[in-house]
């Protein structure tokens, strides 16, 4: 065989194996699609069944039946909520960017809040809760990471356990570890079944037992314990239940401690102050208004038009909802209209927004966001987190000296700094969207540039801001990493360095 013959070989070979990992892909992804879709297809006829039924003549729907129909549509949305967060996070895990933030944290607090969400399904269930807290000591985890962990662990004990059993909860010291455990009276599995359980997409059916899931769960349960430095695994017999434990380790005195916990709805107080609530979705201000003046609170809801800024200036609110991506333009170039007006400059405003990624959090605190606030949020979320930036408010109020802005100080005092830092990162940044270009890695490509609209537009820098989101809205839309959109930002990160 001649060199050209084997170079052509070497070719067909390599063609031969891109082909086979296509396929494969492809196999994997119709599977997934496959999957999710079977998993969507009952939750939303249930909802959109039930929600039919309510929209009927109140007169044909007794006022039981309403309150029946109203909590099967919760639980069917909580379903799908649940599925989606459990497909957000694996992909995360494989893509690289799941973040984890390892503190101090009281395992048998974390709990004890998953045992109080749950206590309603186990109930309705006929199943009882039990929580064992044997005094362990704090471990080094991610509290809201660990909160999905037992969140799966447990949703999955309720589901293939019989009426009238119990499923435990047990924090206890292991050595240098702190173990979490969660025991059923469910029919148990075998030892083929405690091999598969842990991977994507396994589902175990026993006789008789029928349940809901994706078979996401546990896969993403040890997905997040490894990522915290900890260990997962069952021990199980048929016809004995199943214990599922997770082992952590254990904090140090070096450990920072985890932030405390926000107290239940039932512990605060409704002092009747206004807030508002920006946004262009009317259903979404509708909830808003609906939760927090339930509260008592007086709600202002805008949908970010033209002179929202004076509106918002009229209302005094003390604290500010905004959505991150308004129809007309986005949340931080409303957030520097508002940092603009004297009223307004220390009112704590908050990132609304369906965007929950590490990178968008930390993208809207850079942009002058005071906080996160992901949707969909519980009521009981939503009132905690608004509660705590009236309280920031009114701590701003008392201060003696008012926060230095671009409006009262000069460039060379205050913003001029800071600019000139943010200015300095742009080599980096500019190093990380070429290469994340030349990799043909569009997720990457979309995660900077979603970063760089926010935080660009809360230092100044609107023109950039501008770009970047045109340049993220046309990938979503599908453009090619070769688009104009995308050559723009480069162009202009140039410029700037």
């Amino acid at each position: 065989m001649s060199a050209r013959q084997a170079t052509a070989q070497e070719e067909i070979e390599e063609l031969r194996a891109r082909l086979a990992e296509a396929e494969r892909v492809a196999e994997a992804r119709a599977r997934v699609v496959g999957h999710v879709a079977h998993e969507f297809r009952t939750p939303l006829s249930s909802i959109l069944g039930f929600a039919a039924l309510l929209a009927a003549d109140e007169r044909e729907v007794s006022a039981e039946r309403r309150r029946e129909f109203v909590n099967i549509i919760h639980r069917s949305a909580r379903h799908l909520l649940h599925v989606v967060n459990d497909i957000l996070n694996l992909t995360k895990v494989e893509a690289g960017t799941l973040e984890v933030t390892l503190v101090a944290v009281q395992a048998g607090h974390v709990a004890a809040s998953v045992v109080e969400s749950l206590r309603t399904v186990a109930d309705d269930r006929g199943i009882t809760l039990r929580l064992s807290d044997r005094g362990a000591p704090p471990a080094l985890a991610d509290a809201g990471r660990l909160r999905q962990v037992l969140l799966n662990l447990m949703d999955n004990a309720i589901k293939y356990s019989a009426r009238g059993t119990v499923v435990e909860v047990a924090a206890r010291a292991d050595g240098g570890e702190v173990c979490l455990e969660v025991r059923d009276e469910g029919p148990g599995l075998t030892e083929g079944d405690q091999e598969l359980i842990f991977r994507e997409f396994s589902r175990i059916h026993h006789p008789g037992t029928r349940v809901s899931g994706a078979g996401l769960g546990l896969a993403l349960a040890k997905d997040l314990t490894e990522a915290m430095g900890g260990r997962i695994g069952v021990r199980s017999r048929v016809g004995a239940g199943s214990t599922f434990w997770v082992a952590l380790p254990q904090a140090d005195a070096s450990a920072r401690p985890a932030a405390a916990p926000a107290l239940p709805l039932a512990q605060r107080e409704a002092r009747g102050e206004a807030v508002a609530v920006v946004d262009d979705d009317e259903d979404i201000r509708a909830f808003v208004a609906a939760v927090l003046e339930r509260s008592g609170y007086t709600v202002h809801a805008d949908d970010g038009t033209g002179g929202v800024a004076e509106r918002l200036a009229s209302a005094r609110p003390l604290a500010v909802l905004l959505d991150l991506n308004l129809a007309e333009r986005t949340g931080a170039e409303v957030l520097r209209e508002l940092r603009a007006r004297g009223e307004l400059r220390r009112t704590p405003v908050l990132a609304f927004t369906a965007a929950v990624g590490e990178a968008d959090r930390t993208g809207a605190l850079e942009a002058g966001f005071d906080g996160h606030v992901a949707k969909p949020v519980e009521p009981d979320q939503l009132v905690a987190r608004v509660d705590d930036a009236v309280a920031e408010a009114r701590r701003r109020a008392a201060a003696p000296a008012p926060l230095p802005t671009p409006a009262d100080v000069s460039e060379d005092d205050f913003w001029g700094p800071l600019r000139a830092r943010f200015r300095a990162g742009f080599p980096a940044r500019l190093a990380d969207l070429e290469a994340a270009l030349a990799e043909g890695d569009a997720q990457a490509v979309a995660r900077h540039l979603h970063k760089l609209r926010g935080t660009s537009a809360g230092y100044g820098f609107a023109e950039l801001s501008h770009l970047a989101g045109a340049a993220e809205d046309a990938l979503r839309e599908g453009v090619p990493l070769v688009d104009a959109h995308v050559a723009a930002v480069v162009q202009a990160l140039r410029g700037e360095v």
